[in-house]
């Protein structure tokens, strides 16, 4: 809205030059979606206390995991609807790379609200199988969104189409063909996945994707700036920095929300928060082209998905498993470390994977 009044009343108004630069949207979009979880956060988890939605507690957990039984679940939409205001306040809403970032953010939250929904109604969500067919059609329909109607980056000065992606550690760039759309589909749902996983503990899921999402801001700030872009060989793509404003409200909901989810939680983000979030984290990385760093920056996401992953292989071919519990973190509290001690190491670890990310930038 504000960017809107920018081109369209600057004439009348000098002071809404301001709005024009990114860097400062992206700093009030922030503040915002964190002063209003902030604002609102306590009246609606009292509103998911009074309509009943409460976390149905795995089975297989400890005792401690047991008490947290009736903590409010779906703290997804808090973070959703304050997400969405403040990218229609501070978000240029003509550049086609934020609308793709709404759709699928909203897709996969619709998503993953249904499935809270029939958690907290009936005491189970979706199964596996459908819970990956519908995330598969709306990852299938914002991949052909990105074909249809993103262009080419410039690498090196020269251009390139989607099909092409950049490794990190070198300056190469490499044509992958139509193998690219199967791995954007691995990206999207993976990410999406792998969030999903590690959202187990007060505070783990949230306080990784801060560090992760933040990374991406500043990546997402330079590949949209020719000279900075040119000067670390990262492909320079054209008004993908509009991103970082949309990051840059992720972060704000995402530490308002942890005011209330840090140990002990006084809520839960649920599948309407962890999916579009995954999904959201995903998505970005292909827009930026930044494909295969994610891997490094969402280094602790990826480590939960592939301790589920092996655990499930392990049991299947040798009837052993690998961890006394799946995902990892459980099995460190099944070891005796305290909650609050894994997730601050968590957060610890997702840092340095941030770090070694943007270091690979400088070592190209």
């Amino acid at each position: 809205m504000f960017y809107f009044l920018f081109e369209n009343y600057l004439h009348i108004f000098n002071f809404l030059n301001i709005f024009q630069y990114i860097t400062f949207r992206s700093l009030m979009g922030g503040a915002f979606s964190f002063i209003f979880i902030l604002t609102i956060g306590k009246s609606f988890i009292q509103f998911l206390l009074k309509i009943k939605s409460k976390e149905n507690i795995n089975k297989y957990l400890d005792n401690e995991h047991k008490l947290k039984k009736g903590t409010p679940n779906m703290g997804g939409v808090l973070i959703s609807f304050s997400v969405m205001i403040s990218i229609i306040l501070f978000g240029n809403l003509d550049n086609f790379k934020i609308l793709i970032l709404i759709f699928s953010f909203l897709g996969f939250f619709i998503s993953g609200f249904i499935d809270d929904y029939y958690k907290i109604k009936n005491g189970k969500g979706f199964n596996i199988k459908t819970k990956l067919v519908i995330q598969l059609l709306i990852s299938i329909t914002v991949i052909y969104f990105i074909q249809k109607f993103t262009g080419p980056f410039q690498y090196l000065d020269s251009l390139f189409n989607i099909e092409y992606i950049t490794l990190p550690f070198t300056k190469e760039i490499f044509n992958i063909g139509i193998l690219y759309y199967f791995l954007m589909i691995l990206i999207i749902l993976g990410s999406a996945n792998a969030v999903n996983f590690t959202d187990g503990l007060d505070g783990l899921a949230s306080g990784n994707l801060i560090i992760s999402f933040t990374t991406l801001a500043l990546l997402s700030y330079v590949a949209g700036n020719f000279l900075y872009s040119s000067y670390l060989y990262i492909p320079f793509i054209s008004d993908v920095g509009e991103i970082s404003v949309f990051i840059s409200c992720l972060v704000g909901a995402l530490l308002g929300f942890l005011w209330f989810n840090s140990n002990p939680a006084q809520i839960f983000m649920g599948d309407a928060g962890s999916i579009p979030l995954g999904g959201t984290l995903g998505i970005i990385a292909i827009l930026i082209k930044q494909e295969f760093l994610l891997i490094i920056i969402g280094g602790v996401f990826v480590i939960e998905a592939f301790s589920v992953i092996l655990q499930i292989l392990s049991f299947r071919l040798f009837k052993k498993r690998i961890f006394l519990i799946a995902p990892i973190h459980h099995h460190f509290e099944r070891l005796g470390i305290a909650e609050s001690k894994i997730v601050i190491r968590f957060w610890i670890i997702g840092v340095l994977f941030s770090l070694i990310a943007i270091a690979t930038i400088k070592i190209r």
